[in-house]
């Protein structure tokens, strides 16, 4: 068979190779064609990639227009000259990994956050997500944006205050600032303050910052494109995954009732190429 299959977002590409009779997992760095060139997207890839395939399909944060799309296509054919290339966004990716031939609404929130109506193994209708800078509602990089505003504009209560002051490492506010604003990839910082300060134990503050984020993650993207509140949502990403009962508890705030939150993209990829050759 021979195919290589790609599920990339802002912080790791997941990627798993399909044979005949075999199928190996392998992971490397985030490929987001807006923060890296050619010659970077190709690097990571070859040093990523253990195998020379005869076909891929890469579904990618940010792939979503032919600017981007021609970018990655060129990164992966410095590497692998002449192969077949499919490129697709990585809510087509999720959608396809998740809800295969059926017919339903994805919601991803991992680095960034983005939703989307499913038919017929496409996407119909999409949020628009708008990048960290302004959107990504109740993504890793708004909550990151979130609890160092509140941090360092002393909002939080003492309990909070203190274990985010903890889990920071006690840097300053010099060095966070020069950290982001220097950074080639905000939105992986930003998304990694979140990693540190969102982990059990969860003060009742955190977790109503969590919540604000879904909150506006469904009134600003979810609820412009579902207006069926009994329909079914899957929600998947790392944010998702790690908040999952906060995020239920928020759709059942909004009237949405059926809610599944999905993981592992990549084994739901395979899944997919895997029935679309048979």
């Amino acid at each position: 068979m021979g195919i290589l299959v790609a599920d990339s977002g802002g912080t790791k590409t997941d990627w798993v190779h399909l044979e005949e009779n075999d199928i190996n997992y392998f992971s490397g760095g985030g490929l987001h064609p807006a923060y890296m060139t050619i010659d970077q997207i190709a690097d990571e890839i070859e040093s990523s990639v253990p195998v020379t395939p005869k076909r891929i399909f890469f579904y990618g944060a940010g792939c979503h227009g032919p600017g981007p799309v021609e970018k990655i296509e060129k990164s992966i054919h410095h590497v692998f000259p002449g192969v077949r290339v499919m490129i697709s966004d990585d809510l087509t990716g999720v959608a396809r990994a998740h809800l295969q031939q059926s017919t339903g609404f994805i919601a991803a929130l991992g680095t960034g956050s983005i939703c989307g109506r499913y038919e017929s193994g496409e996407i119909v209708q999409r949020s628009a997500a708008m990048g960290y800078a302004i959107g990504d509602e109740g993504s890793a990089a708004d909550l990151g944006r979130k609890i160092l505003k509140a941090y360092f504009r002393d909002t939080l209560d003492p309990e909070t205050a203190k274990l985010t002051r903890k889990r920071l490492e006690n840097d300053s506010y010099s060095e966070w600032m020069g950290r982001i604003y220097t950074s080639k990839r905000p939105n992986k910082e930003l998304a990694a303050v979140a990693g540190k300060v969102f982990i059990e134990p969860l003060t009742n503050q955190l977790q109503d910052i969590i919540t604000l984020g879904f909150l506006e993650f469904i009134d600003s993207q979810f609820s412009t494109i579902f207006t069926d509140r009994g329909g079914e949502v899957v929600c998947t990403g790392t944010v998702a995954v790690a908040h999952e009962e906060l995020l239920k508890k928020a759709f059942t705030t909004r009237g949405f009732e059926k809610i599944t939150i999905k993981e592992n993209v990549i084994e739901g990829l395979a899944r997919y190429h895997q029935q679309e050759k048979q």
